[in-house]
């Protein structure tokens, strides 16, 4: 069962980490709620837990990733139509993505620890 929280780039840090694109299914069931093992939705940042890392700052190629906050509408200016029209021509389908703040971080593949930041 894979649990998340949210990092600085608002990125869902999971157990295997926030590289990855991720869908939904919609059915007529119904499931238990997961509990969360976490009290805080930002628990797994390690800048909004203890003040350091901060690394997706650096990944974002239009800076829209501050020690403040991430300002959607520049990041919306990126996606729309930078990475849209890359995406559309060079794999042919209606999609968009980046991704840089999400890779080469220490939360790339897992739920970080301090000394992943060093």
């Amino acid at each position: 069962m894979v649990r998340a929280t949210c990092s600085m780039c608002d990125g869902l840090i999971t157990s295997v980490g926030k590289a990855m694109r991720v869908g939904s299914v919609v059915a007529r069931i119904q499931v238990p709620p997961t509990p969360k093992p976490c009290t805080k939705h930002t628990e797994y940042c390690l800048y909004f837990t203890d003040g350091i890392c901060g690394k997706c700052i650096s990944r974002c190629p239009v800076g829209a990733i501050t020690e403040s906050r991430k300002d959607k509408a520049v990041c919306y200016r990126h996606l729309f139509p930078v990475t849209k029209d890359y995406v559309t021509s060079s794999y042919g389908f209606d999609g968009y993505g980046c991704g840089p703040c999400q890779s080469l971080v220490p939360c790339e593949s897992q739920i970080p620890n301090k000394k992943d930041c060093l």
